[in-house]
């Protein structure tokens, strides 16, 4: 007995030396709050000014068209000039605010144009980040900067967005210009709240199946649902009227590019032959999966948020690399992840990750791979209740998947999971087939 109370009295000696005193506890709590204060103060500081920035659009373009996984989006710093390069659609968008410019003869129109194109695209991805205030202020460490940079002299020898554009040379430029097309003042607003619409109503779609996949963190859902709500409102908001009111003073010329679909692609094919090898992932299905994904835009961005060429989530996937490949807890930095050598690594090392570890006891390569795939897009564990009747379960669902064909589990993929991932397998098989044939 006297023995079982000394070891008693000992142990709670312990715990009262082991445990903070309230002083110290009273610091920690005062050092968290403070912590908190301030990532509040810089959330809203960040809300704030990008608010702001949309308000300059809208009250000079009706609406403020913004960059998205497959358009970059870039405004002169007065907003007076709007480009838009289209890399799904492969076209070039230059739209000038003057009221002068019907008064210019031919040549000087085409070198506002050129003067336009040179300003925003003919930098690489890493400067027009830098000089794009859509991207400052997404950014939380350029965010931090009290002065942006100009469009000026801002010049490398880093592949600009024109080369990834195609756009390879001075005379290609040139070119491109005399061939561009103007477009009816009276069409521009309706074809401008057309696909304001069109982009709003897939970003929310993305958001939405975004938030639905199980291994997303409860308060990145938290924010994936304040971001559709913000969006829906500005869906609601978009008016053709509001941009015919500011169009009569707008002239705007429209660049087809004249690319075959595997030229898209050019400016990557030695980073990915590279990953492809490290990680033991076929080229085409990156190549494939980099198409679906951005259709090469190095700066492709999602709301989600998702980053750069193979649009990487720094919650999921991106976290899932750190962790098992380079044995860090950190998240990486959209900084990093519109590094496009860095993005495809990434991109790679997590298809990977799928293929080898969440998905390695599937015995038949063609049922993995198209497991894979659907796995990119909507997460494990939404793939696992596909095969589960809706219940959880890794291993019961491969399970599962081993008594099948690969054209039956191509059907339960078609069939049980969201419809963005059906569309999803369909569009990363059709461009496999293609990229297969052409690199």
């Amino acid at each position: 007995m006297l023995r079982n109370r000394v070891l008693k009295k000992a142990v709670i000696a312990s715990m009262l030396l082991s445990a903070p005193s309230v002083a110290q506890q009273s610091k920690f709590d005062a050092y968290k709050e403070k912590h908190k204060e301030r990532y509040e103060r810089f959330a809203n500081d960040y809300s704030q000014r990008y608010e702001a920035f949309k308000e300059k659009l809208i009250e000079k373009w009706g609406v403020a068209e913004l960059s998205s996984t497959t358009e970059y989006v870039a405004y002169s710093n007065d907003n007076n000039i709007k480009v838009i390069a289209d890399f799904e659609k492969d076209t070039i968008e230059v739209s000038i605010r003057d009221d002068e410019f019907d008064t210019l003869d031919e040549q000087e129109k085409n070198d506002q144009v050129k003067a336009a194109l040179e300003s925003t695209l003919k930098l690489s991805a890493s400067e027009a980040k830098e000089v794009n205030p859509e991207f400052v202020i997404l950014d939380g460490n350029s965010a931090k900067k009290a002065h942006i940079p100009t469009l000026k002299n801002n010049k490398s020898a880093a592949p600009t967005l024109l080369n990834a554009l195609g756009i390879k040379s001075d005379a290609d430029l040139a070119k491109s210009i005399v061939a561009a097309k103007a477009i009816p003042v009276e069409k521009q607003a309706a074809l401008v709240t057309q696909r304001t619409k069109a982009r709003l109503e897939k970003q929310i779609k993305e958001v939405e199946q975004f938030a639905s996949r199980e291994d997303v963190p409860k308060q990145t859902k938290e924010q994936a649902t304040k971001t559709v709500a913000t969006l829906t409102t500005q869906l609601n908001e978009v008016s053709e009227a509001k941009v015919d009111a500011t169009a009569k003073n707008t002239r705007s010329y429209k660049i087809q590019l004249q690319r075959a679909r595997y030229e898209k692609a050019a400016e990557f094919l030695n980073a990915v032959s590279q990953q492809a090898s490290r990680w033991q992932v076929a080229e085409d299905t990156l190549l494939a999966v980099m198409e679906t994904e951005s259709h090469f835009n190095p700066l492709a961005k999602s709301h989600i948020p998702a980053y750069g060429l193979m649009q990487i989530v720094p919650a999921t996937a991106g976290a899932d690399v750190n962790k098992q490949v380079f044995s860090s807890d950190k998240k990486p930095t959209p900084e990093e992840l519109y590094d496009s050598e860095r993005n495809i690594e990434y991109g790679s090392a997590y298809f990977n990750i799928l293929m080898t570890r969440y998905l390695k006891e599937v015995e038949n390569p063609t049922s993995r791979l198209y497991c894979a795939i659907a796995a990119y897009n909507t997460g494990i564990g939404n793939l696992s209740k596909a095969f589960n009747n809706g219940k959880h379960g890794r291993m019961a669902a491969i399970e599962k998947i081993n008594q099948m064909t690969p054209e039956q589990v191509m059907q339960v993929i078609k069939s049980k999971t969201h419809t963005e991932t059906q569309r999803y397998l369909d569009k990363v098989l059709g461009s496999k087939a293609y990229f297969s044939q052409h690199i």
